[in-house]
């Protein structure tokens, strides 16, 4: 799959921007502690159709750093910085986890800029298991134990009863490869986040939700809020995908998100 990197700067940072593909731009947003990489599986599927932009978000990846104080709206900001530097506005947008946040908060404020949106595994708010997930994430690094401990537990809350024995994809959670201050900005990004159904009224664009029946995390109750409360969406469910199922089943996902953009291309 070739691909072509380019460094591009920010009014708030510097990031490492990969496009890859040809055909309608989409913009794919990761998750927490999750550069780029990881969406090199779904890529691959999608380059022959699509052209794939991706990039780091602040304190992961060749991004510059996070403060303590991140919030999902700053990261959505830089999004929409992203996309006007692209020159190629409204792009579709999609995004996982927290990137979920992000780009249905970008969809919200800065609605020219999408196209089309998908938000996978993802939920306008952290619920009280989510918040006490994030909080033993903060304990195990506030504990100095993050390097043996931090990428096996959010394994054990992304994969599905069926891929409980996979490993994440590289780029994912990978807490010796990026400052541990960075990845406590982004627990605090994901704890603070809030999307009230006024603001998620707001989206115009036509919107795809998905969720996996197995998702612990952002569980389908959740995903079916977003339903209500987004005006022009649609809900999508996947029998025994968990919370990373876009990584369990690559082709699954990539296919979905093909069809989503193609429909509104």
């Amino acid at each position: 799959m070739d691909a072509v990197f380019e460094n591009v700067t920010l009014s708030a940072l510097t990031t490492e921007v990969r496009t890859a593909g040809d055909g309608p731009a989409l913009l794919l947003i990761q998750g927490l502690g999750t550069d780029h990489r990881a969406w090199d599986p779904v890529v691959a599927h999608l380059a022959p159709h699509l052209r794939c932009i991706t990039y780091d978000n602040r304190g992961v990846g060749a991004a510059s750093p996070a403060h303590p104080s991140l919030t999902v709206e700053e990261l959505a900001d830089d999004a929409a910085e992203l996309i006007r530097s692209l020159g190629d506005e409204p792009l579709h947008v999609a995004g996982v986890s927290l990137g979920g946040a992000i780009a249905m908060n970008l969809a919200s404020r800065y609605p020219e800029l999408v196209r089309s949106l998908a938000l996978h595994s993802a939920a306008a708010y952290p619920d009280a298991r989510t918040t006490a997930v994030l909080n033993y994430r903060k304990k195990i690094l506030e504990h100095g134990l993050a390097a043996d401990f931090l990428r096996p537990f959010v394994a054990l809350w992304g994969w599905s009863p069926d891929h409980m024995t996979g490993d994440l994809p590289e780029g994912a959670a990978e807490i010796t490869a990026m400052a541990e201050s960075n990845y406590a900005a982004h627990l605090h990004a994901a704890s603070s986040r809030a999307m009230s159904d006024e603001e998620l009224g707001k989206i115009s664009s036509p919107t795809l939700i998905t969720v996996g029946t197995e998702d612990i995390l952002t569980t389908p109750d959740r995903a079916a809020h977003l339903h209500r409360a987004i005006p022009d969406s649609r809900l999508v469910t996947i029998e025994g995908g968990g919370h990373a199922y876009y990584a369990e089943v690559p082709q699954l996902f990539a296919s979905v998100q093909l069809g989503w953009v193609l429909t509104h291309a």
